[in-house]
């Protein structure tokens, strides 16, 4: 109910608006019940004269692996930091699940709510053994000298062993972090994600520079996360997106060019014209 008495209004997708026409949260957990994860309802962003994102709605279904693609300088970054809490949008909403508005949440806590961003060059701590990255980036375990594996508690055991088999780096648990090549330090900080129990993961090109054989891995372990998370993937890489992909969405000039299967939005004209080229 809105404060004059009247009932709120709720859009296609049931999402209960209060008064002031904004969503508010009614709880402290996520709330999927309607199938949505993520919310982006007439999103802009503007710099200056420049609209980075241009009265955009997005809907993330809970469970999905859906793949942005499109030029450089189409939003894709934006959106991303508009999810994350980097960038405020200059109008729109921006909700997780039905109860958290991440247009007034501050970085650290939409990470606290369980969303999680891997950028597209790693960072991770290379000077530390991939053991160390993995419980450093682990709720429970910030300390270095709580690293040793017979000082953990078993349910941080249970998500290193499974984090470590998901992201192949079980005979590395002990190899520095500069050691391992590009791939796999990429699929380590997508480990430290997991240690965190995300329930919404964000790639930002995570098959750039990798070999086709990291490339190929990097696919399966993106279907993998499918069964327990819900993944967004921002990618240039075609043949990687092919191997994912169920839905593709395309943006151009901060606003969706056209969204589909990787088959309909590639024989798309307007995509093909402003994008993949003839």
């Amino acid at each position: 109910m809105s404060n004059n008495g009247k009932p709120c209004p709720t859009n296609e997708y049931g999402r209960t608006h209060g008064g002031d026409g904004l969503s508010h949260p009614k709880s402290a957990e996520v709330d999927f019940s309607h199938g949505i994860a993520l919310y982006l309802e007439e999103v802009s962003v503007w710099f200056d004269s420049f609209r980075a994102l241009n009265n955009l709605s997005l809907y993330i279904e809970e469970g999905e692996l859906r793949c942005i693609i499109g030029p450089n300088g189409a939003g894709k970054t934006t959106l991303m930091d508009v999810i994350t809490g980097k960038t405020r949008p200059t109008k729109g909403s921006v909700f997780f699940g039905q109860t958290h508005n991440l247009a007034s949440l501050s970085t650290e806590e939409i990470a606290e709510a369980g969303i999680g961003r891997k950028f597209q060059k790693p960072t991770v701590f290379e000077n530390f053994t991939v053991m160390d990255n993995l419980l450093l980036a682990a709720p429970k375990d910030k300390r270095v000298v709580k690293s040793l594996f017979n000082k953990l508690d078993a349910d941080t055991r249970v998500t290193l062993d499974t984090t470590l088999q998901q992201i192949r780096l079980t005979d590395s648990i002990n190899k520095p972090a500069g050691l391992l090549s590009h791939g796999q330090k990429q699929w380590l900080e997508i480990g430290m994600l997991l240690m965190q129990s995300p329930k919404l993961i964000l790639l930002d090109e995570p098959v750039a520079g990798m070999t086709d054989a990291e490339t190929e891995h990097t696919a399966e372990l993106c279907l993998r996360l499918k069964k327990d998370h819900t993944l967004i993937v921002v990618e240039h890489d075609m043949t990687f997106i092919d191997a994912i992909s169920e839905k593709v969405t395309v943006l151009a000039q901060g606003a969706i060019l056209a969204e589909g299967t990787l088959a309909e939005v590639q024989a798309n004209e307007a995509v093909i014209e402003s994008y993949l080229g003839r």
